[in-house]
């Protein structure tokens, strides 16, 4: 039998390698700026030559540092969906996802009555260009609509003389969806999309919220109380336009704010080189030649597969569906970031027949046709 012993002085040298790269992110912290796991991995193995430091080594004494020690993203899905989701497609700049976030009212500093509202996050789905405004005191119509002004003024002098908003989508807000806003968004020729029940929702902006906060506690870290949110937010947006963009492990010659119609194709070229999923899903697959479970017509329930305000107390044992049920018009294969053959449903809602909405197979059960 033979042991394999590990060698003080590597284990030493490891240490200090990493020592070394903690202390490289403390300096790009103190210059405000919050680099990624793949932005200190990158310096660490090209520019200070520490190639034998694994991403994941990295990773984990990253988490532990200061700045990074209560704001790392966590992964709640594991096994089966690793891999096998359908990633987001756009070919064209200028289509948005968008989402409301707000910061809670703290001791630390006064909140003014103008910034209890929150503000609107909006994310290019193919560039990663974020927008923010900070809401108008409250989350009504007329605040949602001086909020989208304040957008496309951004858009306007980040891209003058560049690509139009064409399209917005946006969770089921009761504000957003009003009239006088769907309205605002029809004037300006911007095409709207409600997520509804599907688990996709609007997650690119999700994300960019998320992303916002990392950055905001990660940069607030350095002093002794807590700064107002609404002071900060634009620069911490400005640092999420100037990252160059990661495409799984891969780091684009792009930032989110360089890319425009000019140089669009080669953008996309390099999207595709690094994930190749997404230049295959530009394509329909045959659905006659894949194994669905359901066929057209059946009645189907979602799975409750988020905790919501609709399933407050009620236990998780005893309700697994939605009360909703719809029945399956189309099957829809599609090919998954890992490869693999996706399978999903055009279904219709039959309380309200307009709306369609399409689910993972995984994240439907067949149920009884509903009585009349």
């Amino acid at each position: 039998m033979f042991y394999f012993v590990i060698s003080s002085s590597a284990v030493m040298d490891t240490s200090k390698q990493l020592e070394a790269v903690m202390d490289w992110v403390t300096s790009r912290l103190d210059a405000n700026d919050v680099p990624r796991v793949v932005d200190v991995v990158n310096y660490a193995q090209t520019e200070m030559g520490f190639k034998n430091l694994k991403k994941v080594v990295i990773a984990r004494r990253l988490r532990l540092h200061p700045a990074y020690l209560m704001s790392s993203s966590q992964k709640w899905r594991v096994g089966p969906r690793s891999g096998n989701f359908r990633p987001i497609v756009a070919n064209n700049l200028g289509n948005l996802h968008a989402d409301l976030g707000f910061y809670p009212i703290v001791r630390d500093y006064p909140t003014p009555v103008k910034k209890r509202g929150g503000y609107l996050v909006a994310k290019d789905v193919l560039s990663r260009y974020v927008y923010v405004s900070v809401l108008d005191g409250n989350r009504k119509a007329p605040a949602i609509i001086k909020a989208f002004q304040d957008i496309l003024r951004q858009h306007a002098e980040a891209f003058p003389g560049g690509h139009l908003i064409q399209s917005v989508g946006f969770d089921k807000e009761t504000s957003v969806m009003s009239r006088d806003v769907q309205q605002f968004l029809k004037d300006n020729n911007i095409a709207f999309h409600a997520f509804e029940m599907s688990s996709t929702k609007s997650k690119v902006a999700e994300r960019a919220i998320g992303q916002i906060r990392n950055i905001m506690i990660r940069l607030m870290n350095k002093f002794e109380k807590l700064q107002p949110w609404w002071k900060h937010i634009d620069f911490c947006v400005a640092i999420l336009n100037s990252r160059r963009i990661e495409i799984g492990n891969t780091l684009l010659d792009y930032t989110p704010k360089d890319v425009n119609q000019k140089n669009l194709e080669d953008f996309l070229f390099q999207v595709h080189k690094a994930d190749p999923a997404v230049f295959f899903n530009q394509f329909e697959l045959a659905p006659e030649l894949v194994d669905f479970k359901y066929p057209v017509g059946t009645f189907v329930r979602p799975k409750l597969l988020v905790t919501s305000s609709a399933v407050l107390g009620e236990k998780r044992s005893e309700v697994t569906l939605e009360q909703t049920v719809f029945v399956i018009l189309q099957q829809v294969p599609y090919v998954t970031r890992g490869f693999f053959v996706g399978k999903a449903y055009k279904c219709q809602n039959l309380e309200h027949k307009r709306k369609i909405q399409i689910f993972d197979e995984r994240d439907l059960a067949e149920t009884l046709e509903p009585t009349k």
